[in-house]
């Protein structure tokens, strides 16, 4: 993505709406914000109280009856809930993990457990079928979305009425919803976060501090992509400023950058490169690749992989050759 297309997608963040054609003509999508979760809520327990009126099982009930006529386990929910907590700390342990080519030995197991849990979800809802909740929280969200949609660029005179929107067919509403699911994946969070990196946003970075002056009014008035946009960039301006020898070649590069910051805090929250000597000739660090060293490398010293280092000499390194590695004169 170049600079331009960058500067179009904050555009479109500041603008609080994005841009599609419906049956040839324009449409604007106006940005969710705080009021409209609220207003989600609402709607969410209307709806989901006119389901159960009408004979649909709420999803605990439904749950129950599935685990007793035997075709749920309550060994499959534990098995659910077990992944669930596993995820939740290798999501935590990852940002702990010292060198990079752990965390991705974490990030690869993360996936796993992540496709596991994806898994039951998906056997469970099939087995579970339509709730009063899944009604609920469709029609809530059609109506946020009408809501959402304007004739014009102000904001000012919404695409439809209640009736109106009640009539549409199902391939509008399908067409409205891809358009708001495109804007959604072009504003992802990767993408604010590569676009709050450019040179162009540079100057903006120490502004995002004050979110409301930043903008011009009120918190509770900014979508969550205004928001989402002076987070990153009042985390990486924190990122420029407190850590130290940043590679030029990662400083628009998010993910990396995080994970450099990540191992500097780490790295120093344990004392340095296992506590070697400072003037020592070379840096060697349990378990770490070549790769990990290099990215590690902050003094341009010769770096080493004693894992590597080991496997050169059968798997093991006598105290002898440990220290010849840290620089020491043996």
């Amino acid at each position: 993505m170049n600079d331009e297309l960058y500067i179009s997608l904050i555009g479109e963040v500041f603008d609080g709406y994005s841009e599609g054609l419906l049956e040839g003509s324009p449409i604007y999508v106006r940005h969710i914000n705080i009021r409209d979760q609220r207003y989600l809520q609402k709607y969410y327990e209307k709806y989901k109280n006119i389901a159960l009126s009408r004979g649909v099982e709420s999803q605990e009930d439904r749950e129950k009856r599935v685990i007793e006529d035997g075709i749920w386990t309550h060994e499959e929910d534990q098995k659910i809930e077990s992944l669930r907590f596993e995820v939740d700390n290798l999501k935590k342990t990852v940002k702990t993990i010292f060198l990079p080519s752990q965390q991705q030995e974490i990030r690869d197991n993360l996936h796993e457990r992540l496709k596991e849990l994806g898994d039951l979800l998906v056997k469970k809802k099939e087995i579970i079928g339509q709730t009063a909740d899944d009604y609920a929280t469709s029609r809530s969200n059609d109506e946020i979305l009408r809501f959402s949609l304007y004739k014009d660029p102000n904001l000012n005179e919404l695409l439809y009425s209640e009736d109106q929107f009640a009539e549409l067919e199902t391939w509008q509403v399908a067409q409205i919803n891809k358009i708001q699911e495109e804007a959604h994946q072009r504003l992802s969070e990767t993408s604010l976060q590569e676009a709050v990196l450019r040179p162009f946003f540079g100057i903006y970075l120490s502004l995002c501090e004050q979110p409301s002056e930043f903008y011009g009014k009120p918190i509770v008035d900014l979508s969550v992509y205004q928001l989402k946009t002076v987070l990153f960039g009042r985390m990486f301006h924190s990122i420029f400023q407190y850590t130290e020898d940043i590679p030029d070649n990662i400083r628009d590069n998010p993910q990396k950058l995080i994970a450099f910051s990540e191992n500097q805090r780490n790295r120093d929250s344990k004392g340095g490169s296992g506590g070697l000597r400072d003037d020592a000739s070379a840096s060697a660090v349990f378990g770490a690749t070549k790769e990990d060293m290099q990215t590690l490398d902050l003094g341009g010293g010769a770096n080493v992989s004693l894992r590597e280092e080991a496997a050169k000499h059968g798997g093991k390194l006598n105290m002898q050759q440990m220290m010849r590695l840290a620089g020491e004169d043996v």
